[in-house]
This record gives C-alpha cells, structure tokens and sequence, in this order.
C-alpha cells in the first residue's frame, strides 16, 4: 500500500508528464491551430479508460478522454493491444472526439507485458474534407458532411506508422500536408508519454501506482462532495437560448436544466431540453459530462488535480433526440455554442436559489475560417475568438477572454499576417458591450480583415449575435456579437453561422464579440 507521500509524489509526475505532453503537442504542432490557438489537450487513463490525470487546456476534453478509450477498448479487446500499438479515432459516435476535426491518439502502456494505462491526445486538424474547406459546414444536417469519420483504427503496429491510415487521411484532405504532420506529432508525444508512464510504474511497482491514481480519484471526489456540502440543499432550474441551429435562422433553440443538491449529492436534469437541431449545434453525452464537470471544479477548488474523480462527483440525466442526446448521425461540429450555454444554463439554475453560486453570461465562443485559394492549393487560416466574461460576486468580467469550456488561445496577428494572405486592420477593445452592474461583464472585442490576394471561402460559427448574454443577479445583459462582409463595396450583415462566403482581394470582414453580462 503506497503512503500519502508516495500518492503525492505519483501524482505530481503523472501531471508532470502530462505537462510535457503537452508542451511538446504544441511545439510539434505544423497549424496554427494547434502551435498558436492550442485546440488541444493530453491526457493519462488507466487500462479500464479512467481518466487519470489531464492537462486542462480545454476543459471539454475531460469528458472526452474516457469516451475515446472506452470506444477503442469496444474495438480491440485488451488480448488484441500489444506494446508498440497506436490508436486513432475522431468519431464524436465511437470515440470521444467533441467533432470530426478532433483526432484523437491513443498510446497504450505496458507493465511486465500488462496493460496498464494509456496515453492519449486530441487535437483539432484544419481540414478532413466534408462539404467546406474546415471540414465545419455551419449549415451541415448529418455527421457525413463535417469530413472524414475514422472509427477507432490502429494507427501504429510494432512501433511503424501505418502508411494506408496515413495516405487515406492525406486523400481527404485539402490541407494533408499540415494534418499528416500534427498527426505525426500527437503520435509521437503520445508514444513518449507512454514511455515515461512506464518508467513510473517501474520505478513504483504496479500496485503503488495504481493504488495512488485510485486514492487520487478518491481526493478529488471527496474535495468536490465536501464544498457541495457546504452548500445549502436546493432545487432550482433554468434555461438558455441559442440563436438558432445553423438551418432554421429565425428559431432560437433552448438548453434547460433542472439542477438538484442534497448533501453532497447533486444531480442534472436535462430532459426537457429542446429536440435536437437539424443543424450542427448538437453535442454528445460526454461533453455534457464535461460541462458538468466544469461546474463542480469552478463550485469547488480550480486547483483539484483532474482525474475520474470529477465525475464520479455528479450524476447526469438526459433525454435521447435532444441537442445533448441526439440520435445519429447528427452533425455536431458547432457543439462549443451548446456547451456555453448548457454551463450558463446550470450556473442560472443554482444561482436562483443559492445567489453565491450567480454568474452571468459570457460572450460564448465561436470560430471563424478562411480557406485560401491559391495556385491549387488551400491554407486554412482558422481561429478561436472570444468576447468577454460574465462577471460575478466581487468580479469584474474579463475583457476578450475564453471562458467556460473553451481556453484556447486568440490568435496573434503577426502570425496571421505571416502565414496567410490578410491584413488585420484593426484589433480593438469593443468598449461599453459589458453589461453594467455592480460588477461590470467583460468587454469584447473588433476585428477588421482584408485579403490581400487570391480568394477565400469562410465559414463563421459563432453564438449570442441575436440572444444576448444575460447579466446576473440585477445585472443588465452584454452587447450581442455581429459579423459583416464588405464584398465589391456591398455591405452584408453574417448570420450567426454561416458557410460558403466567398471573398476577394481588397474586401473585408468584420467580426465584433459580445461582451459579458453583469452582475448586481
């Protein structure tokens, strides 16, 4: 039995390695997307897909990770995964993936011939085909047009890349260069993880480093339940809207939640959720655990490691053919507008009853593409964008800041500039779109683009340009976001997501992030 030093030494070089991961996720990384905008996570699972400890990059993935391995170990038994094996999947159905772009890789790890745990990535790729360079149609009605959908397959046997995985992901791709090569560099982050994973196991013996992950699921679970104690026993529920699906424009769509803590128990009710979108708004059970999981860590120490122990804290209910339970194969590649909601939703609920758990509104998040064109090629300039906060008992919002689920990084402008044929004109504080309160939101931002050469298609998929995000408490709303194009000197007002713009040398887009709503 390893002591609670022992646990605490385990545990930190598990988050260490994690850590490396990480960095080297980013360092390897040939987009953008994942070298400046860290759409990425890793993460450490134990051989029955436990999550053991995670880098939170991206708060989604904690729901992620334990779908990916518990869809891959449906696939290939335990008997059938040998040393020297590496796995790919990006299916949001089989696997974890929160939308086709997200590839997840999965390495195993061996103790005295044992399967004992796995390493894992997931990190988004600029293009796998579908029916929009991006690979994210806003307008997409099945999961057949968000690109191409890889079950869990083996991507490495004895240690070799498997070159018909790899040429059959580069020939569906506009941009298999990039994707081959962040592919490669989760692979191989993943493999040397798996590596250091193993000297600990070496180094502690099976038993004390399985023993230390279990009593630090154990921690976690008991740190959550104790701050939920504290909390006094309520009901309460709440709902938040959605401008729309991406295909019916004028039909917000609403997340509702029933939210119900007793002792340290609590429990969430989505059931009375709106049907599932025609569009691809839709999220999958995993990341609804997620979003829950996000709640529990912001409710109790942002500082708890990471691990299953944050699930087992928290049950969650569901109604199938809902936005968070859809049937397949509903497309599912604007999920991230959801998932703000679904957390804000969860905050109103408990916030109604227990105004210390009141949050307001956040400026969502929302992703815009352009797909360059040019000498038969197609770069993929791709970008988070964020607005501002909600704020919160003694809390300004922050100003252009992720929040909630999402906690990549804006992209900074000389790399854009650098990179693909564009100029950023203007980069700037959206002042006043904070809602006032005793506690103001968070400002978002303006940004104002013009390409410079050869043509570019965008794709906008975004969220509060028509529901503002709501203030908390006596707090007023902040300002909704809003996106133009300027094409030939026509002015053209963007829906809130939007597919298939095509622009040309010496037009522009503007993009404008809602800000935070108040609080007080």
């Amino acid at each position: 039995m390893a002591t609670v030093f022992e646990d605490e030494i385990i545990g930190a070089m598990a988050r260490g390695i994690v850590d490396d991961m990480q960095a080297g996720l980013f360092r390897s990384g040939y987009s953008s997307i994942i070298r400046e905008s860290h759409d990425a996570s890793c993460a450490i699972l134990l051989a029955d897909g436990a999550l053991g400890a995670q880098k939170v990059v991206l708060p989604i993935h904690v729901g992620a990770f334990p779908a990916v391995v518990s869809g891959l170990l449906k696939r290939f038994p335990t008997a059938s995964i040998q040393p020297g094996d590496c796995f790919l999947t990006n299916s949001p159905w089989e696997g974890g993936s929160p939308h086709n772009p997200d590839f997840a890789v999965v390495a195993p790890v061996f103790f005295q011939d044992e399967l004992v745990a796995f390493t894992a990535s997931i990190a988004h790729k600029s293009d796998i085909g579908g029916a929009v360079p991006g690979s994210c149609p806003a307008t997409a009605r099945d999961m057949y047009a968000e690109g191409l959908h890889i079950p869990p397959v083996r991507l490495y046997r004895d240690g070799t890349p498997n070159p018909e995985v790899v040429t059959l992901i580069a020939g569906n791709s506009r941009s298999a260069p990039i994707v081959t090569g962040d592919l490669m560099g989760q692979a191989g982050i993943c493999i040397q993880g798996a590596v250091r994973v193993a000297e600990l196991f070496e180094r502690f013996g099976k038993q004390h480093a399985l023993s230390s992950f279990a009593a630090g699921r154990r921690r976690t679970e008991q740190t959550i339940r104790q701050a939920l104690s504290q909390i006094p026993d309520f009901t309460g529920s709440a709902e938040r809207w959605m401008d729309n699906d991406g295909i019916t424009l004028d039909r917000p769509i609403a997340i509702r939640v029933q939210v119900q803590k007793t002792s340290d128990q609590i429990a969430f009710d989505f059931t009375e959720t709106d049907p599932q979108g025609a569009g691809p708004i839709n999220i999958r059970p995993h990341l609804l655990n997620a979003c829950c999981a996000y709640v529990m860590v912001a409710i109790a120490d942002s500082t708890v490691a990471i691990n299953q122990g944050v699930m087992d804290a928290f049950t969650v209910k569901t109604k199938l053919g809902t936005i968070v339970d859809p049937h397949f194969p509903a497309p599912v590649n604007s999920y991230n507008t959801a998932m703000h909601a679904v957390i804000e939703a969860i905050f109103a609920a408990m916030g109604e009853v227990v105004s210390s758990l009141a949050r307001a509104d956040g400026g969502g998040g929302r992703a815009l593409t352009f797909a360059h064109q040019a000498d038969g090629k197609t770069l993929i300039q791709y970008e988070l964008f964020a607005g501002g906060t909600g704020a919160m008992r003694d809390y300004q919002g922050q100003t252009a800041c992720h929040c909630n689920q999402t906690n990549g990084k804006v992209g900074s402008l000389e790399m854009i500039e650098t990179e693909f044929p564009i100029r950023v004109e203007e980069f700037s504080v959206k002042r006043d779109s904070g809602g006032l309160g005793e506690f103001r939101g968070g400002h978002g931002f303006r940004r104002r683009y013009r390409l410079l050469e050869g043509q570019a298609s965008i794709t906008l998929r975004s969220s509060k340009h028509q529901v503002a995000p709501q203030g908390a408490v006596g707090g007023q709303p902040g300002q909704p976001g809003h996106c133009e194009v300027s094409l030939g000197g026509q002015r053209r007002v963007l829906a809130t997501m939007e597919s298939g713009v095509v622009i040309h040398p010496n037009d522009t887009l503007v993009i404008e992030t809602p800000g935070g709503g108040g609080f007080g």
